[in-house]
């Protein structure tokens, strides 16, 4: 057998359990040095404060570039621009001195840029302030410099979304008509340079147009039409230069600059400006001691919620690998994960200008607000970050990826009505930040199909996103206890989910769900029947909702939800070329299309089958059956292999995929660009996810510890389990398992590590 586990039951854990202080462990070793300068834009290192970010690098000329970022500037025709680009250079020039560093440091969310030239050097402070949209850049030296600040726009003129940078477009961008990239504005105020982009125009009715749900300009608004974004930079004794640049004309010994970002919907540019520099002056005000130290503080509360320190004797390099790549994804996951919009999965907005390492030779020129896949929404991929967030207890983190589909119901529920003429929502795999299919899915010539039927067959009935959103929305209830927010918000948005699916789909001859037209993921288009992600997934999610229903309290909901759990289809299974039987991805499923396993969805996300529950055999069999063996990217297999307690599978694919970063890219978690682009978040994140069950599996009523650790591998931790609770404590080979921190009453099982 490849599997095994105690199943002694720990009523109590003292004998395991020695209470010290729980103190945190240092990050330092983690943080993240470069010796020297950089190339280019990949050479750059990641800051945010949840929804402001920037790349930093230092050239090797000794130019400072920080490129800026948000995480919701759509522009006019829905593409994920940057704010733009801000270069800093100082005279005399230290920065290109052999002597440099800068670093990272993880636990204070900082950069610091350090240069030595002789008797002469600099230091410098970079951050962005976690509480206010502001970037900080603070530089000191031993000799008078005189720091020139330039804006380095390149969005100049406008012009045509053309050739390979049409795919950063995608979603609007393969019609023949012609679409506009729009050019930003350089505004005009004293010893400031101030820019913004303003969309003058949108495509949103027009997508309602193609999809014929036109009348829908009456219940929603216009989410990209007068949205005006963009920044205005100052520093204490700076004056203008010229129309895109300021310095400090007197050379001196400190510097002070200040980036602030907003944005605004208005249709009038001088409402923005104002705003903009009110909000400037009101941050320059602040005390500047106060302010960083309240930036301090939230980094220092974020480390402390939580963390997962991997170390080996037997490992040493795999396992500080292991704990960086963890750390530093969750950096990442913070550095964008509390903007207006959720984190995207391809390139985050730590995207750069790519060079040959990501396209081909006749394609480099492309700039910075390139993306492979475009600015929208893929339901499999953008969960995957949001996966993490239970356990790392990082729970502020997951309102942009609820909120964007709970906003878009009315959208959905007025799509089914127009389009299917029944009650319920449903959400399309692919869909833009306001719930609409994206145009090139959907189809620009409608006249071959009928309304709700896309043009793409890679997601034509792709639907499930709206079952596995409920599921998630339960997972969270359990965690953090939020009876407000599920009530309010949850509640409502799984009615609509589980009304589209009790009224959309008729029944076979013995009563039962035929869940048809249909398809398995990507991977089994038209012609299959019952996908077994719908079936895992609806049985999920409507036995929390009989189990939630005193908090639900609608008796005529429940009652439709039991009718709807007696009508479900049996989960498909089929036997295996050795006659093994294993869960099967659907019926009459046809040609593979796609390199994902439905059949395994039953695992993760949705945990019908894992340690401790019935038919565990069946779970592993089709484990070891699956039919595509890769595992990074988007693919769970890691995550699979650790809910099945199988320790070797998941140390493998954990210790290789975190690994194997983006060649390219300097910044060791800049990973990709797999399937997607660069830095792939779901590569890190499922990663992260992967080792996160391998150390602790947390469901209502029971939590197993190590149940895939290996033997080999000492560990620290802070987790978050369900019910509200945190565990702490450590594992070493020697002493086995302490807990430091936890509930004696949650009922728990300690299993053998392998």
């Amino acid at each position: 057998m490849k599997y095994w586990f105690n199943k002694l039951f720990i009523t109590s854990l003292l004998v395991f359990a020695t209470i010290i202080s729980n103190a945190q462990p240092s990050l330092t070793p983690y943080n993240v040095v470069y010796a020297s300068q950089s190339k280019n834009q990949l050479g750059s290192m990641p800051m945010g404060n949840g929804d402001i970010g920037s790349n930093i690098w230092v050239d090797t000329l000794g130019t400072i570039h920080f490129l800026i970022s948000k995480t919701d500037t759509y522009s006019e025709i829905g593409r994920l621009l940057k704010i733009g680009q801000v270069d800093v250079k100082i005279t005399p020039n230290i920065l290109d001195a052999k002597q440099f560093s800068q670093t990272l440091i993880v636990h204070d969310g900082v950069i610091h840029i350090k240069a030595n030239k002789g008797n002469q050097s600099v230091n410098i402070l970079c951050y962005i302030d976690a509480n206010h949209p502001v970037i900080q850049v603070q530089g000191n030296s031993t000799i008078p410099v005189q720091v020139e600040v330039t804006n380095a726009i390149w969005r100049k003129e406008s012009s045509e979304l053309i050739g390979h940078d049409r795919h950063s477009g995608y979603g609007v961008g393969f019609r023949e008509t012609p679409f506009m990239k729009e050019k930003d504005t350089v505004l005009m105020q004293p010893n400031a340079l101030i820019w913004v982009h303003q969309n003058k125009s949108s495509i949103w009715q027009l997508t309602l147009d193609n999809q014929n749900i036109t009348n829908f300009n009456a219940i929603g608004k216009d989410p990209l039409l007068n949205q005006n974004f963009g920044a205005v930079v100052s520093g204490e004794n700076f004056t203008k230069k010229n129309e895109y640049a300021i310095e400090n004309k007197i050379p001196a010994n400190q510097f002070n600059l200040q980036i602030t970002i907003l944005k605004k919907h208005t249709s009038d540019v001088n409402e923005w400006k104002k705003e903009i520099i009110t909000l400037h002056k009101q941050i320059q005000n602040l005390n500047a001691i106060e302010k960083y130290q309240n930036h301090l503080n939230w980094w220092h509360q974020f480390w402390n919620n939580h963390y997962i320190i991997v170390n080996s004797k037997q490992e040493p390099s795999t396992t500080f690998k292991i704990t960086q790549g963890y750390l530093l994804q969750r950096y990442l996951n913070a550095c964008s994960g509390r903007g207006g919009m959720p984190i995207k999965f391809n390139g985050s907005i730590f995207t750069v200008a790519p060079d040959e390492t990501l396209v081909d030779k006749k394609e480099v020129g492309l700039d910075a607000d390139f993306r492979l896949w475009g600015a929208n929404f893929w339901f499999q991929n953008t969960r995957i970050p949001y996966s993490t967030m239970y356990y790392s207890g990082d729970f502020a983190l997951m309102k942009p990826f609820f909120d964007m589909y709970i906003n878009a119901i009315p959208l959905a529920k007025y799509r089914t009505q127009k389009y299917f003429k029944h009650e319920g929502a449903y959400f399309p795999e692919t869909l833009t930040p306001w719930g609409s299919y994206l145009n090139d899915n959907y189809g620009w010539d409608r006249s071959k199909y009928e309304d709700g039927v896309s043009e793409n067959k890679y997601i034509r009935y792709y639907w499930q996103s709206g079952i596995e959103l409920c599921k998630m929305m339960f997972d969270y209830y359990e965690f953090t206890n939020d009876k407000v927010l599920f009530q309010n918000k949850f509640v409502p948005f799984v009615k609509e989910i589980v009304t589209f699916y009790s009224q959309h789909y008729k029944k076979d001859a013995s009563g039962k769900l035929s869940i048809q037209p249909a398809q398995s993921l990507e991977t089994y288009f038209e012609g299959m029947v019952n996908p077994a992600p719908e079936i895992d997934g609806l049985n999920a999610v409507l036995l929390k909702i009989d189990e939630y229903k005193a908090a639900i309290k609608d008796p005529l909901f429940q009652q439709n939800c039991t009718q709807l759990q007696a009508m479900l289809p049996v989960l498909p299974k089929e036997k295996a070329e050795d006659g093994t039987w294993v869960l099967s991805s659907g019926l009459n499923l046809g040609k593979r299309m796609n390199i994902e396993d439905p059949q395994l969805y039953s695992v993760f996300p949705y945990r019908i089958y894992g340690i401790g529950k019935p038919n565990l055999e069946l779970a592993i069999n089709t484990f070891y059956k699956r039919y595509d063996l890769a595992f990074n990217g988007w693919q769970q297999d890691a995550v699979n292999a650790a809910l099945l307690g199988l320790t070797e599978d998941a140390k493998k694919m954990v210790s290789t995929n975190f690994s194997s970063k983006h060649n390219g890219s300097r910044f060791p978690a800049f990973w990709g660009p797999n399937y997607d682009w660069v830095p792939d978040q779901d590569h890190g994140n499922i990663t992260m996810r992967a080792l996160q069950a391998m150390l602790v599996q947390s469901e209502k009523g029971y939590t197993y510890m190590l149940p895939a650790w290996p033997k080999d591998w000492d560990v620290q931790f802070k987790v978050n389990i369900t019910g509200r609770e945190q565990i702490s404590g450590n594992y070493t080979q020697q002493k086995g398992l302490v807990l430091e921190k936890f509930n004696k009453n949650i009922p728990m099982k300690i299993m053998e590590t392998k």
